[in-house]
């Protein structure tokens, strides 16, 4: 059973061992972890996370990408597992997101990058293409929507998005009055995780092991505020010049076959003006990275490799 820790744990929970290593990338003002794999000199990938995860979600595709090519970094975002927790004020916006991974490919001695970005993390991939469109060689957007967007597909079908309509109405909660209800996390941890990924998926051990991980992220001291504030920039509020800005770089979005999903694509085809490719990796629903990860290496390596 998974009981809340007093005190908060430390980030080096989340230090796991395996075919990588583990950094720190000063970036305007912060340092970022990312876990690397591959030549440095090789077209880097950056994988970044969602609002429940960390950059461990991706620890199963890092080493196998490297091995196709790529130099690999999974992030951990402002505020979460082991990359810097500044105070709530010092940043947390989109722009300020974005911009922490532009100077981060900088850092790493790239002048682009294919982005990965699941849920949140495609949030601040499609804001990253958006603002600093030189910085995104290739966009691929898991489970997600560039967020003017997602704002509208919610307002104008919110039957189609409960869940996500529902994440961004509590997200907007104040952490006090969050914190009153201590016994409602895990629960609302398993369910996201359960809700995103196949049936399949959730009776298999890797389950638990992923759920159990984000529960312990969860817990390392000041992560709490990073996450609702990730949770925000879901169908964050984005000054006007980018309601209609529109993105050049070429874009892969790999997705289920569900209605809400097809809805959203049609809005993305009309946003992007380089190529859209839209696909689907087999026995995956939202979080094919850990549903599987070979699938989704197959797929995002044979789109990086196009752009050669």
């Amino acid at each position: 059973m998974f009981k809340l820790h007093r005190p908060a744990l430390s980030p080096s929970v989340v230090e796991l061992e395996g075919p990588f290593t583990h950094e720190l990338v000063h970036t305007r003002g912060v340092r970022l972890h990312a876990a690397v794999a591959g030549d440095p000199g090789d077209p880097l990938v950056v994988l970044l996370h969602g609002a429940f995860s960390g950059w461990f979600d991706f620890r199963d595709v890092i080493a196998p990408l490297a091995a196709r090519g790529l130099y690999v970094a999974a992030v951990d975002a402002r505020g979460y597992g082991m990359s810097d927790k500044p105070p709530a004020t010092a940043g947390g916006d989109l722009r300020t997101a974005a911009g922490d991974i532009a100077g981060l490919i900088r850092s790493l001695g790239h002048d682009s990058a294919v982005v990965v970005g699941s849920d949140t993390g495609g949030t601040v991939a499609w804001a990253l293409a958006t603002k600093y469109p030189e910085f995104v060689a290739g966009l691929v957007s898991v489970s997600s929507a560039h967020p003017v967007d997602l704002r509208r597909a919610i307002a104008a079908r919110p039957w189609n998005f409960p869940w996500l309509g529902a994440r961004a109405l509590l997200s907007r909660l104040p952490l006090a009055f969050l914190r009153l209800f201590p016994g409602l996390v895990a629960p609302a941890y398993r369910r996201q995780l359960r809700l995103n990924t196949t049936s399949e998926f959730g009776r298999s051990p890797a389950f638990e092991q992923a759920l159990q991980l984000r529960l312990t992220s969860a817990q390392i001291g000041n992560a709490q505020q990073a996450i609702l504030r990730t949770n925000r920039l879901l169908t964050a509020a984005v000054s006007a010049r980018w309601l209609h800005a529109q993105v050049q770089a070429p874009t892969l979005l790999i997705q289920p076959p569900q209605r809400q999903w097809r809805h959203l694509a049609r809005r993305s085809r009309a946003r992007v003006v380089g190529p859209v490719e839209v696909t689907h990796v087999r026995k995956t629903r939202n979080l094919p990275q850990l549903e599987n990860p070979t699938g989704f290496v197959d797929v995002v390596a044979d789109f990086a490799a196009r752009l050669r």
